[in-house]
């Protein structure tokens, strides 16, 4: 009788981090892909800079990427793109530059991500420099004006540019220490 309890409880364990593990959403090459996009102090910002999506996202099989406002995620966008998405957390409070990347395959959601353009008010007032990039200019330009966008797996390398601003008179001006926009690559 010993041995059998003994017995089940091993194969309790094993099940145990047998399933715990495959449920982990943070391996190494995620962690390093969240790290490089999300927004730092004082680091410098390189304009033409490649963010190569396609090669550096190994962890899990994926065709497209999906980038929306993180508001958007609801029943309505699940109709029109015919996927479940993660509806349920509340964006309401992120800001109007965070993106949610939502790594798709065959029409599913495998990976999603919440990817911050901007840093507290009181980081941004003591930072000489923040490196942070917009994905949601991608919207305008490769998503035609809708509120997603979705990039192929072989075109999901960005390269990134100068935003450029307006001041109260209408000047442009630009200001590559606060963050930089993001373009497909070879577009």
């Amino acid at each position: 009788m010993r041995n059998n309890v003994s017995t089940r409880s091993i194969f309790f364990v094993l099940l145990f981090f047998l399933f715990s593990c495959k449920g982990q959403n943070n391996p190494e090459c995620l962690i390093k892909l969240k790290e490089k996009l999300s927004p730092k102090v004082n680091a410098e910002n390189k304009i033409g800079e490649v963010i190569n999506l396609k090669e550096d996202t190994q962890c899990f099989d994926w065709d497209s990427l999906l980038i929306m406002m993180p508001i958007s995620l609801n029943e309505e966008a699940e109709k029109e793109l015919g996927m479940k998405l993660p509806i349920g957390d509340d964006f309401t409070w992120e800001s109007d530059n965070t993106s949610m990347f939502l790594f798709v395959k065959n029409k599913k959601v495998v990976y999603s991500m919440l990817q911050k353009a901007t840093v507290d008010r009181e980081t941004y007032d003591a930072a000489q420099s923040i490196k942070a990039y917009y994905f949601l200019n991608l919207l305008n330009s490769y998503g035609k004006g809708k509120y997603y966008v979705i990039i192929p797996k072989e075109k999901a390398v960005f390269e990134t540019y100068p935003m450029v601003y307006h001041d109260k008179n209408g000047k442009e001006m630009s200001n590559p220490k606060f963050g930089l926009g993001v373009k497909i690559k070879g577009n």
